[in-house]
């Protein structure tokens, strides 16, 4: 899961709580819902009733969405033809559904993810929003005793605790919270919930998933092989499961089951067997929406990134370039090359030239400013985007400070080892694209490290026209 549908999952939760009736609550639910996913159409089903829906009008007709289950792929829609639909189950148990469709590409597994987890805590919504209409009811009719009356307040002030609850996680969640404390914060909220036993999250070990670890613990537990016992049943199953006291429920990582969620019953009488059964499905799904959101994001750093370097590679320095080149607020880019490079690998080994290269990485992030931004292309090639520039000059000075920084000795395995930069600068301008800009500050480095190799040179129009030029 990403950030950013983390902060709509926190605003989603935000505004659902403070829903003052059931139809209320839907509307919004589904409006979220597809705007969260650019869809065109979406629906909350409760049996064969149509709750809510946006993207039809006011009266579509609910035979459209009544039929859609889980599993269903396509559908066709008036004005639309046939979209992708993805359809997710809202907590309680009841044939209430969240229809969402659009059309144009299906959703991915992060969207289904984020949208599972808005359909689960929209039915804890509805349910209490039902419970508390019930109580209305019966306190106008008089006929509810004060001790009933008493248990079924305390439980909706629980379940406006647990709501409370899982918001706090996803405002910890959307503003980049370590992944650690987020779990923790997870077994701790669902352990404050329950007033007695324990809460626990069990995931595979990373180097051997053959093998299952308690990764956060809150609370009592008999024995530690219960928990892992209760966890690979529940992952078996790919469900909820109950084992003696222990009750778990999987959690995942995308569509990939990836642990589960456990939890043992006290001896608080207060909290019922369906509020634990609530928490468990609240609190199972909000750890995998933290797993997916940690995984997502390390997927995308790791695929926009030098592995060996942290550095961004050309995929995510280009697409800034062209980013910067249509807000036009002046850029310049430099291009670089590391002179007697190869002698170092040959000498003293590809290790050693890594370790250059990564000595390399960080005097270049030293010697530029905090808006600019570097970046490896591979081999020993790196380029720097320089944003903003207000005076050619603030380029060359830049330039020359990478030069000096790079020119000094590396100690490297025991060595000594010095190398150099050779730098090409080009500038932003009308009608330049990122690959241009690239080629123009390569071909200013090719004509430094040919001429005078350690230096710097500026693109001009005439050497594009001397490489073209054919040799007499």
């Amino acid at each position: 899961m990403t950030a950013w549908s983390m902060l709509q999952l926190s605003e989603y939760f935000s505004a659902i709580t403070r829903a003052g009736d059931e139809p209320i609550a839907t509307r919004i639910a589904v409006q979220r819902a597809t705007e969260a996913t650019d869809a065109e159409l979406g629906a909350v089903i409760c049996g064969d009733v149509l709750a809510a829906s946006v993207g039809l009008g006011r009266s579509p007709d609910p035979a459209l969405f009544t039929g859609l289950r889980s599993g269903v792929e396509t559908s066709p829609f008036p004005g639309l033809g046939d979209a992708y639909v993805t359809v997710h189950a809202l907590a309680g148990g009841h044939d209430e559904r969240l229809v969402v469709a659009r059309s144009g590409e299906p959703f991915a597994a992060e969207e289904r993810q984020m949208l599972q987890g808005m359909a689960k805590v929209l039915g804890l919504a509805l349910r209490g929003l039902r419970t508390l209409a019930a109580e209305q009811q019966l306190r106008h009719e008089k006929e509810r005793e004060a001790a009933a009356r008493l248990v079924l307040v305390e439980a909706l002030e629980r379940r406006e605790l647990m709501l409370e609850t899982l918001l706090r996680v996803q405002r910890a969640a959307s503003q980049g919270t370590p992944l650690g404390e987020l779990l923790d914060s997870i077994t701790s909220g669902a352990r404050a919930l329950l007033e007695d036993g324990g809460a626990a999250l069990v995931l595979h070990e990373v180097d051997d998933p053959a093998v299952l670890t308690v990764a956060s613990l809150a609370g009592a537990f008999r024995h530690r092989d219960d928990i892992l016992h209760a966890a690979d049943r529940a992952m078996a199953a790919a469900r909820p499961v109950t084992a003696g006291l222990l009750a778990a429920a999987p959690v995942h990582i995308g569509d990939r089951v990836a642990g589960a969620f456990v939890l043992t019953k006290g001896q608080c009488p207060e909290v019922r067997d369906a509020e634990r059964r609530d928490v468990l499905a609240a609190f199972s799904e909000q750890a995998s929406l933290a797993l997916t959101g940690a995984h997502t994001a390390a997927a995308v750093h790791e695929a926009h990134h030098c592995s060996l370097t942290r550095l961004p590679n050309r995929t995510l320095f280009l697409r800034r370039v062209e980013q910067v080149l249509a807000e036009n607020t002046g850029a310049a880019l430099l291009y670089l090359d590391l002179d007697l490079f190869k002698q170092v690998n040959d000498t003293l080994g590809h290790a050693a030239g890594d370790e250059l290269l990564r000595g390399v990485a960080e005097r270049l992030r030293a010697s530029v400013r905090e808006t600019d931004m570097a970046a490896r292309f591979g081999g020993d090639e790196f380029a720097v985007l320089l944003e903003p520039i207000m005076a050619e000059q603030q380029a060359w000075d830049i330039a020359q400070r990478v030069i000096d920084a790079i020119g000094e000795p590396f100690e490297i395995a025991g060595r000594v080892v010095v190398t150099r930069a050779s730098v090409g600068i080009a500038y932003s301008g009308a009608g330049r694209t990122a690959e241009r800009l690239v080629e123009n500050a390569d071909l200013a480095m090719y004509r430094a490290k040919k001429t005078r190799p350690g230096t710097c040179r500026a693109y001009e129009p005439r050497m594009r026209t001397d490489l073209l030029r054919p040799a007499c």
